[in-house]
C-alpha cells in the first residue's frame, strides 16, 4: 500500500486496536502530529506512534500534498550519531540505536524536512538535515546496491545492525545489509544463528537454494539439523557445479572448531575473480571486512542464494 503522510487536526487523535470507535484505545495522539499513514478502509488511516500499531479516523488527519520523487535516493550521512524514527517528527519514538557517520542509506522524501528510509525491512524516518543526496543512481538491482553500500561500512566496530543484541553478530550483519537495501525481511533468514541459517535457505519457499560444497559439511550440518535429514548426504549435481555469485551468503566452518559447532561464520560475497573471491563480513575479529578466499577452501561449507530475481 501507499504511504501517505498527515497531519492530526482538531485536537488530539486517539489510536485504536481496531478500525471502530468502540474499540480499545492504545494512545493519544498529540494535534499536530505528523504521521505516515497507509489506507485500511473509507474511514480509518492503519498507522503507528510511540511503540504502538493500531487505526485513526480519516477525518482527523489532513493529508499533505504528495511529494514528486517516489524512488529510492542514495543519502549519506552526514552526523555521527543520527536518531533514526518510527515518524517523521522529532517527538516520534526512536529505533533502538542511532546511524554512524558516513553510513549510506535508501531515502525518499517524506513530509518537509524529512526522509522516508529503511531500519531492518522496517519503515523509518531520518531528518534531512543530517543527509546528504549522492548523485550516484540507484540500482534497480538489489545485489548491487548491497554491494555500494557496504563500503562505508568497512572497518565499524560498534555499529548496531540490530535492535539489543549484544552476542556474535555475523548474520545480523548479512541480514541487515540485504535489508538495508530494500530486501523484504521474510526474503531473508534474519537469524543471529549461522546453523538456523542454513536450514532457512534448505527449507523456505523464499529462498533461491543452498548449495553445500563439500560431503563431511553437508553430513555433518543433516546430522545436527532434523528439519533438513530429508537431504541426501551426497553432493548433488546442481552443488557440484555451482559457481557463487555476489550477494550470495557464504557460511564457514573453522578448521580449529570444537567438534559440537557445525558452522562457525557467515559473510556475503562480493566479487569472484580467477578462482577466488572477497568478501564482506560482520564480526570478523570484531568488525566489518573483506577478506579473499579460494574458492576450492575447504573451510566453505556452502552458499545460501537469497532470492533477488523475484524481487
Amino acid at each position: 500500500m501507499t504511504t501517505k503522510y498527515g497531519l492530526v487536526v482538531d485536537g488530539a487523535l486517539n489510536l485504536r486496536g481496531q478500525p471502530s470507535t468502540a474499540a480499545n484505545r492504545l494512545t493519544l495522539i498529540p494535534n499536530g502530529t505528523t504521521l505516515a499513514v497507509t489506507d485500511h478502509n473509507d474511514d480509518w488511516y492503519a498507522t503507528s506512534y510511540g511503540y504502538l500499531s493500531g487505526y485513526a479516523m480519516k477525518q482527523f488527519v489532513e493529508i499533505s500534498e504528495p511529494l514528486p520523487v517516489t524512488e529510492w535516493l542514495y543519502g549519506q550521512v552526514t552526523s555521527s550519531s543520527l536518531n533514526v524514527r518510527k515518524q517523521p517528527s522529532f517527538s516520534a519514538s526512536l529505533w533502538n540505536y542511532p546511524w554512524p557517520l558516513n553510513r549510506i542509506a535508501l531515502v525518499k522524501p517524506a513530509v518537509d524536512g524529512w526522509y522516508e528510509t529503511l531500519y531492518r525491512g522496517c519503515p523509518a524516518y531520518v531528518s534531512a538535515q543530517y543527509i546528504d543526496l549522492l548523485d550516484e543512481p540507484v540500482p534497480d538491482n538489489i545485489v548491487d546496491r548491497m554491494l555500494f553500500m557496504a563500503v562505508p561500512e568497512l572497518g565499524r566496530t560498534n555499529s548496531k545492525y540490530f535492535n539489543g543484541f549484544s552476542g556474535k553478530w555475523c548474520h545480523i550483519f548479512a541480514d541487515w545489509l540485504s535489508m538495508h537495501a530494500d530486501m523484504p525481511k521474510a526474503m531473508v533468514p534474519n537469524t543471529t544463528n549461522c546453523g538456523i541459517g542454513i536450514v532457512w535457505f534448505v527449507n523456505d519457499e523464499n529462498s533461491g537454494g543452498f548449495y553445500f560444497k563439500n560431503t563431511a559439511h553437508k553430513t555433518r550440518m543433516i546430522n545436527a539439523y532434523p528439519a533438513i535429514n530429508h537431504l541426501s548426504t551426497s553432493l548433488t549435481e546442481e552443488e557440484e557445479a555451482y559457481v557463487p555469485t555476489p550477494g550470495d551468503y557464504i557460511y564457514f566452518r573453522w578448521s580449529n572448531a570444537a567438534s559440537k559447532v557445525n558452522v562457525s561464520h557467515v559473510g556475503i560475497v562480493r566479487a569472484i575473480t580467477d578462482e577466488r573471491l572477497t568478501t564482506f563480513e560482520g564480526n570478523s575479529g570484531g568488525k566489518v571486512v573483506s577478506r579473499e578466499f579460494s574458492l576450492c577452501d575447504t573451510r566453505i561449507v556452502g552458499y545460501g542464494k537469497p532470492n533477488y530475481g523475484s524481487i
